[in-house]
């Protein structure tokens, strides 16, 4: 018996195979690599992605939004108004509060009615859920102004920096979609103490492939997805230009707010996608413990999700099997001739 391990004999006889199969397909060795190659180079070709989106939909207790572009209407319901008080802040009765809403030491209240809520382009916002269900909106410092947007929300009352709109449980359900277009950023990173932090969601990257586009296809076909995923609790979710400049423009996303309608279900549900016509835009996910990563498709990615490809590569296949076995029989012919 031989002392060689199975594993030799078996790589020495694929060795074998794998010569005798291409000295059989030898006289046909160009041919084969025509069938094989010039499909393949004309589907990656029509498969070259002109336009990407990226859909991000997730639960969370917190998002930060700059509206950029037009001005972003919301009607809201019946709320309240708490106005940072500044210097006469009482920081004896702030400390003692625990509650939810609007801190009395630090904010004072007014109730406001039904509103027209016209939040101009650089304003910033923070959306949080309370766990009693309620919702804040607090203004943030204007992005890239030295001065302060003037935001009206009824007759001489106004919406100032650090000041708040709550709007309690009840009358948040009845909210319907708070539609904008800006940059967004979904969740805070998970470290102690974080409150807004993403809950659950998921994200799809959507291409359109040369072939989609005229002469070779339809502008409006639906674009196919090449990646998805799930986000998990403690993800942060933001876009990014695709150029590492300082000096690029923030991608300006649109989408929607809407509410938990499930009580006693903590957070509330946001819908964000990335236009066609904002290719170079990427996709940002920093989960807890890692390091902040791109979300960006893979030429496998594509091959696998191309239903094209995936068609031709069984074609192609289904090709090199039959060129195969077509130079087997004709060797063995020639051999029984022998």
């Amino acid at each position: 018996m031989s002392d060689e391990p199975a594993g030799g004999v078996g790589i020495r006889v694929t060795f074998r195979r794998s010569a005798g199969l291409l000295r059989s397909v030898r006289g046909n060795l160009k041919y084969l690599l025509l069938l094989i190659g010039v499909p393949i180079a004309v589907i990656l070709i029509y498969s070259i992605p002109l336009g990407q989106s990226h859909v991000v939909e997730a639960r969370t207790l917190g998002a930060r939004l700059t509206v950029l572009g037009p001005d972003t209407v919301w009607r809201l319901p019946p709320s309240t108004l708490c106005v940072d008080r500044g210097a006469e802040r009482n920081l004896v009765l702030a400390a003692g509060f625990d509650g939810p809403g609007c801190n009395p030491g630090i904010f004072a209240e007014k109730d406001l009615g039904n509103v027209e809520l016209r939040i101009p382009s650089g304003v910033q916002i923070l959306i949080r859920a309370e766990p009693n269900g309620s919702v804040l909106l607090r203004r943030l410092e204007d992005q890239a102004s030295n001065t302060s947007t003037v935001v009206r929300l009824v007759d001489d009352t106004f919406w100032d920096v650090g000041s708040l709109i709550r709007i309690d449980a009840d009358n948040w359900r009845s909210v319907a979609l708070l539609e904008f277009a800006g940059d967004v950023v979904i969740g805070q990173a998970a470290v102690a103490g974080s409150t807004d932090y993403l809950v659950e969601g998921r994200f799809e990257v959507r291409e359109h492939f040369l072939r989609q586009y005229r002469p070779f296809g339809a502008r409006n076909a639906e674009p196919t997805t090449v990646k998805s995923g799930s986000l998990y609790r403690g993800d942060r979710v933001s876009f990014q230009p695709k150029s590492s400049d300082l000096d690029d423009p923030p991608v300006i996303v649109t989408g929607f707010i809407s509410p938990q309608l499930v009580r006693n279900t903590l957070g509330f549900d946001i819908v964000i996608s990335s236009g066609f016509d904002r290719s170079q835009a990427k996709l940002r996910v920093k989960s807890f413990g890692a390091r902040e990563v791109t979300i960006q498709p893979s030429w496998v990615d594509r091959a696998v999700r191309d239903p094209l490809l995936v068609a031709l590569t069984a074609i192609l296949g289904f090709a090199v099997t039959s060129l195969t076995f077509a130079a087997e029989v004709r060797k063995i012919g020639q051999s029984g001739r022998g």
